[in-house]
């Protein structure tokens, strides 16, 4: 595809021994992802934007078409004003946009698959995910420019762009591999453990010494039949229903704000969970209390709760949630909660979206050895 130019950006590492551990985890998994992609030889070039090339050298080196575009120094960075930018002076007309951590369990042959249906469209948009991508195929790749004030991140590119820019969508078919997104500890625990995992990520995980033992806990739970198991968040259809077709478990399913950062509702103050009312009535202790009466695991997508609470901590604090090490949260809220779930009559998983959702299913794959489950739909979905 002579024509159609991959972006890709990564953050800064950042200065907390923490942040810059799962920074650096993301550019081991950017590293990977682009030279799967372009093995397949369906782009004609690739972009990394960066701020820095700590851990990135070799890929300046390498023999395919990259180029690496270091971020200006000394001013704040704005997603959809960067992505804008990029297309200018690039001159890209059909875009490839993946995020760094996006679908590290993909292959080679997956994203030629993936590529190939695109190729097959004149206009539009491809993605993983409509409401909340974290890669997209689009073209032509202007619609970003008129809108990029909408993007503060990328998960609301392909929402934006066919609501608002009413681009004709695809839905590239539900897997572990396309919707899996690494964004947080969990989500790097709980890849390390899959049988899709690519080594170098998988090495570099483990390397963090980082604990799994509340991994290996739920991944029990999901083999031994009669277990009950509550998930609370974003929690999407497919996943359950994945659960229930693949697992002899019990499940309490509270599904609630999916979409709150596509849709800009966390942005504007307007989340609400019923969960959280109830978690802020009785106290964290009562809480993870009842979750222990009431089942014997439990995953939580806790970012609602945050959302929903008005406040918003800083990566640090959320990547400290994830593993548990409340005495290292300066957010007080959030280290009462975290404080409580590590004392919980249960094993527990924090986490964002990608736990109660593509981490479910590859927690499940992980737990009965079986590298892709079968998902709901199995065609590309077109959303005209």
């Amino acid at each position: 595809m002579k024509d159609l130019t991959l972006v890709m950006m990564v953050g800064p590492l950042g200065a907390h021994p923490l942040e810059r551990t799962m920074r650096f985890l993301l550019r081991v998994a950017a590293r990977e992802t682009l030279s799967r992609i372009m093995s397949t030889g369906r782009v004609a070039r690739a972009v990394l934007a960066a701020p820095d090339l700590e851990g990135l050298e070799s890929m300046g080196r390498s023999p395919l078409s990259l180029e690496i575009d270091l971020d200006s120094a000394g001013q704040p960075f704005d997603f959809g004003s960067r992505l804008s930018d990029l297309i200018v002076r690039y001159r890209i007309s059909r875009l490839l946009y993946v995020g760094a951590g996006a679908s590290p369990l993909m292959t080679s042959e997956d994203w030629d698959a993936a590529l190939g249906a695109f190729q097959e469209m004149e206009e539009g948009l491809l993605t993983n995910n409509l409401h909340s991508s974290d890669w997209i195929a689009l073209a032509p790749a202007e619609a970003v420019r008129a809108r990029s004030h909408r993007f503060p991140t990328d998960n609301a590119l392909a929402w934006v762009l066919h609501r608002e820019g009413e681009l004709p969508a695809r839905v590239w078919p539900r897997s572990t591999a396309s919707l899996l997104d690494l964004d947080t500890p969990v989500d790097a625990l709980i890849v390390a453990r899959h049988p899709m995992a690519p080594p170098v990520l998988r090495k570099a995980v483990e390397e963090t010494e980082w604990d799994a033992h509340q991994v290996a806990r739920i991944e029990a739970l999901l083999r031994t039949p009669g277990s009950r198991l509550i998930l609370a968040g974003r929690v999407p259809s497919w996943a359950w229903a994945a659960l229930e077709r693949h697992a002899q478990v019990w499940t309490r399913v509270f599904s609630e704000e999916r979409g709150m950062q596509a849709s800009a509702r966390m942005q504007r103050g307007e989340v609400r969970s019923l969960v959280y009312a109830y978690l802020q009535a009785v106290g964290p202790r009562v809480f993870f209390q009842t979750l222990g009466e009431l089942a014997d695991g439990a995953l939580l997508d806790i970012r609602v709760w945050m959302a929903a609470a008005g406040r918003w901590p800083e990566p640090v604090d959320r990547y400290a949630a994830d593993l548990f090490a409340w005495e290292a949260i300066h957010d007080p809220l959030l280290r009462e909660w975290v404080e409580a779930a590590a004392r919980a009559p249960l094993p527990v998983l924090l986490g964002g979206h990608t736990l109660v959702s593509a981490g479910l299913v590859a927690l499940l794959e992980s737990a009965l050895g079986a590298p892709r489950l079968p998902l709901e739909i199995a065609e590309v979905t077109d959303l005209g």
